[in-house]
């Protein structure tokens, strides 16, 4: 064990929503009054910038809250600085604004909240812009101007919003045939003043007017529970109408929505399609009596795959002019046969014998994991024109669309797409496009354009909902940092880092048409130098083996550019094959196209450790390929969103990206995807969106996965100073906690005992399933007290924290060992399972006896110093669930050197074993694995926690423990090992936080920013308890230990001071 005495940890905890809600001023200067203010805007003076609506910056459209969250940013204040009072004016438009036709003023505001803002102006409707801007004041004095204007527009809030648009599909298209293209044709006379384009394809669109992207975003619009919502966008489209003719064009891909080994394409080699699982295909049969006008059951071919609440869909043939789809409420009636389903509302015509009867999953997905239910092709949109005399034309989804199978012969959400450009119709969505019988492709054959045909939704409970969170884009290109040959005719491109995204093809010269050239990416390398796959799929043959990307060239004079649209890979290697003899490739011949959600950087760390360095850069790319239209686990094999391999390195992403909005769209999917229905009320699935099986086996209900519902609104509210998502959760939230207490907790001698059947996935060694899940069920219970009481729900605040105490005391009674000062999996009653997990879990979560935290901590140094199975000195040991709580135990022990320790190891389980050269990765991995002993998947996030320790213990920034949002600050670098410098920076939701601090020649120096209406307390290292050199004006509280401890508001404050060498 280490000789270093271990700190005292405190109890982690936040109390109150001061900083959420705003800080009542005690004592506040008189404010300027309007007029004094406008009298001094010519002055420089502090400006109010970033305005965000529920977490967005930026132009928003298609907005769907009507009563969302305002926030700001103020800069270039004096030292101190701390906001008296806020004024918020808002109007229709600019004009309106500009004139002081308000739609809401605030009035001055005696707070300093700048987040969290409820909107106070009447609900908007439909298709409302709001102009806002925000002036404040500060406690010294000072004013700001108004800010510049942001807008924010509402979409289509109510189903009657879109008219008549109708879901349409391309009527004869069977499954094994192209990908569907969609074109509407029409003319503009006059000038058009507004358009506006709502859309929505499932399962992904790329939508173009007169030949342009209506957007720079991919994947659109999202993956979803399509039984339960799809995502929609609203684009402005004004600058690309044109007066006369335009074409509006729509190309679909299945997505999540329709996933399937069934459909091969032997032209491409596609025989056997990878996919981690298979979309269920529902009821599907024919009517099998007439059905008359005012019916209310069918008698069907066969009932299976239908669900109460789901929908039937009756005669669906002939492009769909007779589909009525209903909600069924008895399946299996009518008669003795049992083929009859019962639905309301009553159909409104006549339906023949033999015509076509399907069905969509059921939107409850509690007895059957039906929201994994096959979704074809489809699409709704409406397009709205505004003249120039203020008359608005609409052009909505209906069978006056075109449509016709186009150039994506194949498009699987794994196994990757396949595309003949000899298929291609040029021109089909520019204006003027041949639309007619008589249109050709590039090859002479006929595109056969036909009338889009009605289709019914996924499921008439699905909803069409507008993303908060940022969409997906192309964010970086990266070029070949080499080219190999292993083999004739074989050429493997290396980008020299592990990203998610897609290898854009670029072919110069003429190649012959009919020229089929095949991209396999890999994450790793087989010892002849060819690419192994075996990482980015899984399962084995079962699950099929195919994962390419291949292009049928049409012979263009000069070159050929493609990259795939509707689906994602993960790579670092792309083995190219089927280029003609004598084509030797280049490094232009293949770009990486990097592909993630938008998300706004919000933090880095450098340090004098190139370790360190390429650790970190190795997080920063993991998080990025798992930041796609939701978390995901890898952006390979599964590509599925586990809520514990987000919510447990939160530590490390939120100070990476800001998730202030997309965690919004993460807690969305998961309240929607909870089980509302039989004995599994209130349980939420291993992930969500939920696809395949969700609900029912072994990991139907793992609570430290399904405790994302909880714990995503608490991390919004911790991080972000977000109290709307917990308000409007708490219904479910309170379901959760039920289903946990009711069905999980152990009863009679096991009482308050839940056992998690995942325990600490991923790590090297096995901690108690039993000591994960009372962990996590302490943690919901605990997070639900604080959150009842920040939303006045006094009450069940009480009831859940003597739920927190009751569990706490099982905890410790079921698995402390008092004699060894450490918890195992018997307690008292043995030795067996004390883990480091088990120590970690137990000090970060508070449920330590304070009486006992030192022993705990100590047994946790002591575990991890004595932990090297594969020799070497010490390491880790925990996985998905017990690493974060391992490191911030270490962090708050002020056990930085143990964490150093374990850093310069290199044997497994170790950071450093990551990083050595192996055949399969020549120079070592770039992003972080799955598992500590390399299988599985190269990119995943669920062992990056060490990046926390970067950020907040060796740059050392991070908020105490009862702060919210980042109002109270610590800046408390720790110099360890040989690490000479580091730097880092935050962006709070107040402003950037920077630390950075060196040491030489036995001085240490650190400069602090810590941004407006924020205050830190700064630790510096204060050799022989001396009182570093200070500017900046911070204030000495006093000297723990070996550090000066200062109080400062917002400014730059720089110390120097004497340590060792």
């Amino acid at each position: 064990m280490s000789k270093q005495q271990s700190g005292a940890l405190s109890r982690r905890q936040v109390v109150g929503g001061i900083a959420a809600t705003g800080v009542a001023l005690t004592v506040a200067p008189a404010l300027p009054t309007e007029a004094e203010a406008a009298e001094s805007d010519a002055v420089p003076r502090p400006t109010v910038r970033d305005l965000t609506v529920d977490g967005r910056t930026g132009r928003l459209l298609g907005v769907d809250d009507t009563a969302p969250r305002l926030g700001w940013r103020t800069e270039g204040v004096n030292r101190g600085w701390t906001q008296a009072a806020y004024r918020i004016r808002a109007a229709r438009g600019a004009r309106d604004l500009a004139a002081g036709r308000y739609l809401w003023d605030s009035g001055t505001v005696r707070s300093a909240a700048q987040h969290d803002i409820p909107w106070g102006g009447p609900p908007p409707g439909s298709r409302q812009e709001v102009v806002w801007q925000v002036r404040t004041w500060g406690t010294d004095g000072s004013t700001t101007g108004w800010s510049s204007p942001a807008t924010w527009e509402t979409g289509l809030l109510r189903p009657s919003d879109w008219g008549r648009a109708r879901w349409i599909d391309h009527p004869a298209r069977t499954l094994d045939q192209p990908l569907p293209l969609f074109a509407r044709a029409f003319s503009t006379t006059g000038r058009t003043t507004r358009a506006r384009l709502y859309v929505s394809g499932v399962g992904l669109h790329e939508v173009t007017l007169n030949g342009a992207p209506v957007t720079d975003e991919v994947l659109a619009p999202g993956n979803s529970n399509y039984q339960l919502s799809t995502e929609y966008r609203a684009y402005d489209v004004t600058h690309l109408v044109r007066p006369g003719a335009n074409t509006l064009g729509v190309a679909l891909g299945h997505g999540t929505a329709l996933v399937t080994r069934s459909v091969t394409n032997p032209a491409t080699g596609r025989t056997a399609p990878y996919s981690w699982w298979q979309s269920q295909f529902k009821g599907d049969g024919t009517l099998v009596a007439p059905a008359e006008a005012g019916a209310t059951t069918v008698k069907v071919s066969g009932v299976a795959g239908y669900h109460v609440g789901g929908t039937v869909n009756v005669d669906t043939g002939d492009g769909g002019v007779r589909l009525e789809s209903r909600r069924i409420t008895a399946v299996g009636t009518a008669g003795a046969d049992g083929t009859g389903i019962t639905f309301t509302p009553a159909l409104t015509a006549s339906h023949a014998t033999g015509v076509r009867v399907t069905g969509s999953g059921n939107p409850l997905a509690s007895t059957d994991p039906s929201a994994g239910a096959a979704v074809t092709p489809r699409l709704i949109a409406r397009l709205e024109l505004t003249g120039a005399d203020g008359t608005v034309h609409a052009i909505v989804s209906d069978r006056t669309w075109r449509t016709a199978l186009g150039p994506e012969t194949t498009a699987n959400w794994f196994s990757g797409s396949d595309y003949d450009a000899r298929r291609e119709q040029p021109g089909w969505n520019t204006p003027g496009a041949d639309l007619t019988p008589a249109a050709r492709r590039r090859d002479g054959t006929p595109v056969d354009w036909t009338a889009a045909g009605f289709a019914p939704p996924p499921n008439l409970t699905t909803a069409l909902v507008w993303r908060i969170a940022e969409s997906v884009k192309i964010t970086a290109r990266l070029r070949p940092v080499g080219i190999t040959q292993p083999r004739p005719g074989v050429w493997v491109f290396d980008f020299g880092q592990n990203f998610a995204g897609w290898p854009q093809l670029n072919l110069t010269g003429t190649l012959p048409a009919g020229t089929t050239v095949t991209m396999r990416p890999a994450e790793s390398l087989n010892a002849d130098g060819t690419v192994n796959q075996l990482s980015v799929m899984g399962g084995g043959a079962v699950r099929g083996t195919d994962v390419f990307d291949a292009y049928t060239t049409y012979g263009a004079p000069g070159g050929e550019t493609w990259h795939p649209r509707f689906h994602y890979f993960g790579m670092q290697w792309v083995q190219v094959t089927g280029l003609p003899a004598g084509y030797t490739p280049t490094e232009d011949t293949l770009t990486g196209l990097q592909v993630h959600a938008d998300v706004p950087a919000a933090g880095d760390v450098r340090t004098s450790s190139e370790r360190v360095n390429r650790i970190h850069r190795m997080a920063r790319y993991s998080i990025m390929s798992n930041t796609m239209s939701t978390f995901t686990d890898c952006p390979g094999r599964e590509k599925l969103a586990y809520p514990a391999d987000y919510l447990q390195p939160f530590g490390a992403l939120h100070r990476t990206f800001g998730y202030g909005a997309y965690l919004r769209t993460m807690a969305r999917h998961l309240v929607e995807g909870q089980s509302r229905a039989g004995d599994n009320i209130g349980n939420v699935a291993l992930k969500a969106p939920v696809y395949d099986y969700g609900y029912l086996g072994r990991y139907g209900d793992e609570i430290n996965w399904g405790d994302g519902i909880v714990l995503t609104p608490w991390l919004l509210y911790r991080t972000y100073g977000d109290t709307q998502t917990m308000a409007r959760a708490y219904p479910r939230m309170q379901a959760f906690l039920a289903y946990i207490r009711t069905k999980k907790a152990g009863t009679g001698a096991d009482a308050h005992i839940v056992d998690a059947a995942l325990a600490d996935w991923s790590s090297a060694e096995a901690t108690s399933g039993r000591i994960t899940g009372t962990w996590a069920y302490h943690q919901v219970a605990d997070r639900m007290a604080r959150m009842a009481a920040l939303i006045g729900r006094d009450g069940d605040a009480s009831e859940y924290r003597d739920l927190a105490s009751t569990i706490k005391r099982a905890f410790n009674d079921a698995f402390y060992n008092s004699a060894l000062g450490r918890y195992t999996s018997q307690g008292d009653q043995g030795t067996a399972g004390a883990t480091q997990a088990a120590q970690g879990l137990a000090l970060d979560e508070g449920l330590v006896p304070d009486a006992e935290r030192g022993r705990v901590l100590d047994s946790l140094v002591e575990l991890i110093e004595g932990y090297h199975p594969f020799g070497g000195g010490p390491h880790l040991s925990a996985g998905t669930i017990g690493l974060s709580p391992v490191i911030r135990s270490l962090i708050a022990g002020r056990r930085d050197d143990v964490l150093w320790n374990v850093l310069q190891e290199n044997t497994r389980p170790s950071y450093g074993y990551f990083l050595a050269p192996t055949t399969a990765n020549p120079q070592g991995l770039t992003t972080v694995p799955e598992q500590w002993d390399l299988l599985n998947s190269k990119n995943h996030m669920i062992l990056l926690q060490i990046d926390e320790w970067f950020h907040s213990a060796l740059a050392g920034i991070r908020q105490t423990d009862t702060s919210v949002a980042y109002r109270d600050l610590v800046i408390d670098p720790r110099p360890v090992g040989d690490l000479t410098e580091a730097a880092g920076s935050y962006r709070t939701p107040y402003g950037e936080v920077t630390s950075a601090w060196s040491r030489q020649g036995g001085v240490f120096r650190l400069t602090a920013v810590i941004p407006p209406n924020t205050s830190a307390e700064i630790r510096v290292p204060a050799g022989g308890g001396a009182p570093p050199a200070a500017s900046g004006g911070a204030v000495l509280q006093g000297i723990e230990g070996d550090r000066a401890v200062y109080r400062a508001g917002s400014g730059t404050y720089r110390f120097v001071s004497r340590v060792s060498s």
